[in-house]
């Protein structure tokens, strides 16, 4: 009871709930150094997933975001129209390279291409070019085309096996970078039992998944079509080409290089009269790739050496894309191919040659008979220039019998040291692969190969096909098929 003429005060009550409570607590329990972090419990059910496939693919997207940041993307440094992608097709003697290669610009550019030689440049679509080249049999030319390849091409001879060549190669490019690679079987019309087609198929397929990885493309070219492979299976392939990407290599875009499409000497006559082996002046064509490349560096030639590079000069393209095509009259067509080694186009290089092949409606002043000049003038007066032009033409000797050119070439004829006919050399482990094999030299159809044995492949028989490897070959078919009607 309060006392009469005293103010009554309510007690203080400590607030037992909200950020002020539970601040005091914490002090109170840090104090105290009491902890409560253990004896939380948490419902273990109520954080869980409800769907199996969202965890999936939410465990899918944190790895990739944790890849991406760990893998510095690369930056394509190129500038301008982008330089033709090269695609070099390798392989065995006798395997198909060339009627490939054929077959391949046929489709992109309906010219019939008479014979492959060093670099042939295509456009196959309105933002893309493709340069093929025709990699030798030779460890050489194995080591320069895979610096500079974009995409490999393997033919394999599907009758025989696979044979040394291919796994050297394959070797070479793991060392260079290892760029995309895609298998093509041939020569399978030989086979005569459907069955054994099939079962020799998947035996190569799965051999090779096992040399690059699972999953690598295999295509199959089925057999020749009047000499010529089937258009369905050359545009199947092409279109995988087409759609490819090719992701730059940092190594190759820090460093300028040229793939050689054409040379040409320009090595004074009275020079080399003088002295057949003096140094010659050579000028060389192609697409610079990578970075810049300044004047006075120094270049290396393969095969050649180090040189020092007196200058560069850029000219026009001679296989423009057609968006960057400039045409001066309508007489002017897209020009859809650049090949001046193979003899296709305006140019024909031989051995000690240049030859150029001008349309008759593109003459003007050339004689075509003693009488008369293919569009030349009619009237009384001629033209001084169109004189002395003319005039030229009238030579008593020709080039070759007033200036004897020649140039060395350094060419060995095949030697056959071999007196057995077949002759078997023991392992070595392949690098880069899961099994050991074996090379077996024999001479099949008239020539030496090097067939690859395995150890395992006895483990893949009949018994280790099972039905899913049939379903899986069955949809990569049907696959190749749909890409037509896509």
């Amino acid at each position: 009871m309060a006392i009469e003429g005293e103010q009554s005060h309510k007690s203080h009550r400590s607030r037992q709930s909200g950020p002020t409570a539970k601040k005091k607590s914490k002090s109170d329990k840090k104090k105290k150094g009491v902890s409560d972090e253990n004896n939380k419990q948490r419902n273990p059910k109520a954080f869980a997933f409800n769907s199996t496939v969202k965890a999936k693919k939410l465990q899918a997207r944190a790895t990739e975001k944790e890849q991406k940041r760990l893998h510095v993307p690369t930056i394509d440094r190129s500038t301008g129209e982008p330089a033709p992608y090269v695609i070099v097709v390798q392989g065995p003697p006798k395997v198909g390279k060339s009627l490939l290669i054929k077959s391949l610009v046929k489709h992109y550019t309906k010219q019939n291409l008479p014979e492959v030689r060093g670099p042939i440049t295509i456009v196959s679509g309105k933002q893309r070019r493709l340069q093929f080249i025709e990699c030798p049999n030779e460890i050489n030319g194995m080591i320069d085309v895979a610096k500079f390849a974009d995409l490999a091409l393997l033919l394999i001879d599907g009758s025989y096996g696979f044979e040394m060549e291919t796994f050297e190669f394959l070797n070479i490019l793991q060392n260079h970078g290892f760029p995309k690679v895609m298998g093509v079987l041939t020569h399978l019309d030989q086979f005569k039992d459907v069955k054994k087609l099939k079962k020799t198929k998947q035996r190569l397929k799965h051999r090779f998944w096992t040399e690059i990885y699972d999953g690598a493309k295999l295509f199959y070219l089925s057999g020749l079509i009047h000499g010529k492979y089937s258009k369905r299976e050359v545009h199947n392939l092409a279109r995988f080409i087409s759609v490819m990407k090719f992701p730059p290599l940092s190594w190759r875009m820090s460093h300028p290089y040229i793939v050689v499409d054409r040379f040409e000497d320009v090595t004074p006559p009275e020079k080399v009269r003088m002295d057949n082996k003096c140094d010659r002046n050579v000028i060389l064509y192609g697409y610079l790739r990578g970075c810049n490349m300044m004047k006075g560096a120094k270049v290396h030639i393969a095969g050649v050496g180090d040189y020092n590079l007196a200058g560069i000069t850029a000219l026009p393209d001679p296989c423009p894309l057609p968006s960057a095509a400039k045409k001066k009259g309508l007489r002017d067509k897209e020009k859809l191919f650049y090949a001046p080694m193979s003899g296709l186009g305006d140019l024909l290089y031989d051995k000690d040659a240049v030859y150029i092949n001008i349309n008759d409606h593109f003459v003007q002043f050339s004689k075509v008979d003693d009488t008369a000049a293919v569009g030349g003038r009619r009237g009384k007066g001629n033209d001084v220039g169109e004189t002395l032009v003319k005039s030229l033409q009238n030579t008593k000797y020709s080039i070759d019998e007033k200036q004897s050119l020649t140039h060395p070439s350094g060419s060995k004829e095949p030697s056959d040291d071999s007196s057995e006919e077949e002759d078997t050399i023991g392992s070595e482990k392949h690098p880069g692969s899961s099994s050991s094999f074996k090379e077996h030299v024999d001479f099949h159809e008239g020539r030496m190969r090097r067939k690859a044995i395995f150890d395992n492949d006895n483990d893949l028989d009949e018994k280790d096909y099972s039905e899913e490897d049939s379903e899986e070959d069955a949809q990569d078919e049907e696959a190749q098929d749909d890409l037509e009607d896509n």
